[in-house]
């Protein structure tokens, strides 16, 4: 009872921000820029996606080998697939990462360790994102409205700070300690594989988050030309931490969520409002893309599977 209640508030969660955004602005001016936009430069951006994918199962590897957990590459990237699927179709933008944890607990003996390299993964690229946005940051000041730009300064001063902590064992436990509830939990859980995935791996994590976190800009930087919108690329290195804090989110997918996210920091860029609102579908439909290949490898693992089955039986 209690998950029904919690997924149907991510729905209206979804359906309010939607509904607002949409009762603001022009929604008929955002899909008439998102039906212009280039199939060419849309296909551009797609691929670029699908690179991003085999990066982070890249970078999950080196995490999961350093807890002496050993799974093919192929797999880790079908995770990926299948988990795009479930976080873009499914009330919960952490769906395919409970995904991936069962499939590991399948796989290892170590479960809590290579369950926790989830969560370990999901923080090396957040802690890129701050890092590019804090460099990129004296870059945009100059042009942005001061409060605004002081407080982007200071969400990604605080999750570097809230990184580092993690590598403190003293405060990391005393903080912990007093944490409640799930955030206290996910919180220990994460500490705790940092350290058993130790610094080195943590830093290879860290170093194909750059490259992973540079496709990402390249991807949104096509969708906004594709739009018509030449934006410097320091607002995206600037603002895509916050857009990707504003996905976890309890929501379907991330809409509603993500749009008022694009719509509030690429304002600040100049962008009109129904643009921002139809470069983050145009993003959206990149997923929902991306997830429908993962449906179809889903579907075709678990008829594998089940065949698989049945011929075990009747052996």
């Amino acid at each position: 009872m209690k998950k029904w209640i919690l997924n149907l508030a991510k729905i209206l969660v979804s359906a309010g921000l939607l509904a607002v955004l949409f009762a603001t602005f022009d929604p008929a001016a955002s899909f008439r820029a998102l039906v212009g936009i280039p199939l060419s430069l849309f296909w551009v951006a797609f691929v670029s996606f699908q690179f991003t994918l085999l990066i982070r199962s890249f970078r999950w590897r080196f995490l999961l080998e350093a807890v002496d957990v050993h799974i093919p590459l192929s797999r880790l990237l079908y995770l990926y697939y299948v988990g795009t699927f479930f976080n873009t179709f499914l009330p919960s933008g952490f769906g395919g990462d409970a995904v991936k944890m069962y499939e590991l607990s399948q796989y290892s003996r170590r479960v809590s360790e290579s369950v926790g390299t989830v969560l370990v993964d999901r923080l090396a690229g957040l802690i890129v994102l701050f890092l590019m946005s804090i460099l990129a940051w004296p870059f945009a000041w100059k042009v942005m409205p001061r409060p605004e730009a002081y407080i982007l300064l200071a969400v990604s001063l605080a999750g570097v700070a809230g990184s580092w902590l993690l590598f403190q064992e003293k405060w990391a436990r005393r903080v912990l300690s007093i944490v409640p509830g799930k955030v206290g939990k996910s919180g220990r859980k994460l500490y705790e594989t940092v350290h058993a995935c130790g610094r080195q791996a943590l830093w290879k994590a860290m170093a194909v988050s750059v490259l992973f976190n540079l496709c990402l800009f390249a991807l949104n930087y096509c969708l906004a030309s594709a739009l018509g919108r030449a934006i410097p690329v320091y607002y995206f290195v600037l603002f895509m931490p916050l857009i990707s804090l504003s996905m976890t989110v309890p929501s379907v997918g991330a809409l509603g969520t993500r749009e008022s996210a694009y719509v509030l920091l690429f304002g600040i860029a100049g962008i009109p409002e129904p643009i921002a609102i139809a470069m983050s579908l145009a993003f959206y439909l990149v997923n929902v893309f991306t997830g429908l290949i993962g449906a179809l490898l889903y579907i075709m693992g678990t008829v594998k599977g089940l065949r698989a089955s049945e011929t075990h039986s009747e052996g």
